[in-house]
């Protein structure tokens, strides 16, 4: 599924892919000459910026036996003869609104040859541009791929690159990249590309960036930091979600007004607090430290962490004990609390997240989020030997069953986690999605008083992305686990 990784940034060469020139002048320098010219060690050096443009037609004028007047007459007619692909430029316009991609330019061309490229291209349509002759390295150097890659912040399994030379290309694919040799077929295989579930997902989201509010059963909008944070830990995506990054006090359930809440008072909960801390990732700092001691009191005596910061509202819910203990155990403290983990042993033995716990009414959520401490649990062997049977054996049993775009998003990813096979439900998920790029809401959590439930399009959307990638697979994500 590894095709389906979202695409963030196109790469485009510009001499003979955004920039077509002849080289046929009226000198006496042949269109051949002026080829080998451009393959030989010296050109190359001019590209590299090593030499200047005068140094490097000296140096030409004496290995190809020419006049340095008529070689200087010939690359500036060349130089004029430039014409930039406006259908190429339009299809690039395109590509950012359409896919809100970022596009650079990275192109073998000498100092003084780019400087004159100038007055011929709008360059506002690169977010970056890249020569070879300013860098001081030229492609296939590796080393030029890897200076872009530090620069513009992408990864490269999410880079697609565009050259006319094979050499390129293969340099570029052996460090990650997606390459497409730029022929007739190289605008049509890019769209191809790019137009993928995952593709249109990021588009949903990118394009509803910072408003993807919740939604009651009841049909009241909700903005909740619980919704943006799971969206973050999906996405890796700070770009498309309003989130503060503040590790040092406890957080909300709510973002703004706690809404359908009696006298409007909601106090700081556990369980958004401990998804904050596990997503946000945060250096040790004594705040940090003593919030989760904070937490760490925040428990009964059969093992349940209560849900708020408020003895006065003593809730419990199986899921909240689950990821507040996936917290702990990130942070490398999870084995103080091995009564929490017999309790959730007890919830998948005897079968009672069938009925959903008091704030998570459905079975593939709460098997979820189960999973997802595992996960966060990094190669920790108790909580494996433990859990890991039981998770295995309840999720088997969800294969293929009914449910909604949240459920089979969240079954699917910890089947990929466990090592469970459920492609009927990953292609039931891909189907399911919605024309302008998005997945419909599930109810992923309810009011525990009232029953009413709560989704979210965003984290849906989110959530099926993931799942269609398969990138949750392994677990691999706390292998910076540091204990405090």
């Amino acid at each position: 599924m590894a095709s389906l990784l979202p695409i963030q940034g196109v790469i485009f060469d510009l001499g003979d892919v955004l920039f077509q020139w002849s080289p046929h002048t009226n000198t006496s320098v042949s269109p051949q000459t002026l080829k080998n010219i451009l393959q030989s060690t010296n050109w190359h050096d001019y590209e590299r910026g090593t030499i200047s443009q005068a140094q490097c037609y000296d140096k030409i004028a004496q290995e190809f036996v020419l006049e340095v007047s008529h070689i200087a007459e010939a690359f500036s007619q060349a130089r004029e003869s430039l014409q930039q692909d406006e259908q190429l430029v339009a299809f690039i316009k395109d590509l950012k609104h359409k896919y809100w991609l970022k596009v650079y330019a990275m192109s073998n061309v000498g100092r003084e040859d780019f400087e004159a490229l100038v007055e011929k291209m709008d360059w506002s349509l690169f977010d970056g541009v890249f020569a070879s002759g300013v860098a001081g390295m030229r492609k296939p150097d590796p080393q030029f791929f890897q200076h872009v890659l530090r620069e513009i912040d992408i990864e490269s399994e999410k880079l697609v690159f565009l050259d006319d030379k094979q050499e390129n290309v293969l340099a570029a694919e052996a460090l990650g990249i997606k390459g497409i040799v730029f022929d007739g077929s190289a605008v049509p295989t890019l769209e191809k590309m790019l137009d993928n579930p995952v593709a249109k997902g990021y588009e949903y989201l990118r394009r509803n960036a910072k408003k993807h509010v919740s939604v009651t059963s009841t049909g009241v909008e909700i903005d909740d930091n619980f919704a943006r944070l799971l969206i973050l830990e999906a996405t890796q995506d700070t770009n498309v979600v309003d989130i503060s990054l503040d590790t040092e006090n406890t957080w909300n359930y709510f973002a703004g007004e706690a809404t359908l809440v009696p006298g409007g008072y909601f106090p700081d909960d556990l369980d958004t607090t401990s998804l904050a801390l596990t997503v946000l990732r945060p250096d040790i700092t004594p705040s940090v430290a003593a919030i989760l001691d904070r937490m760490s009191q925040c428990r009964n005596f059969d093992g349940t962490f209560m849900t708020y910061f408020d003895s006065e509202k003593p809730r419990i819910d199986a899921v909240v004990s689950s990821n507040v203990l996936a917290c702990f155990y990130h942070f490398g403290r999870g084995r103080q609390f091995d009564e929490t983990v017999r309790l959730i042993c007890d919830v998948l033995e005897r079968r009672i997240y069938l009925e959903g716990t008091r704030y998570y009414p459905s079975p593939d959520c709460c098997l979820g989020f189960f999973t997802r401490l595992l996960q966060y649990s990094g190669s920790e062997t108790y909580l494996h030997d433990t859990l890991g049977p039981l998770l295995k054996e309840g999720l088997k049993e969800r294969v293929g069953k009914d449910g909604s775009v949240l459920d089979l998003a969240m079954r699917i990813t910890a089947c990929d986690r466990m090592g469970i096979e459920c492609e009927q439900d990953r292609r039931a998920l891909v189907e399911s999605q919605r024309p302008d790029g998005g997945w419909d809401l599930g109810w992923m959590y309810r009011y525990g008083s009232t029953g009413i439930r709560i989704g979210n399009r965003g984290v849906s959307t989110a959530l099926a992305m993931r799942a269609i990638t398969g990138f949750s697979k392994g677990l691999e994500l706390n292998k910076g686990m540091v204990a405090v």
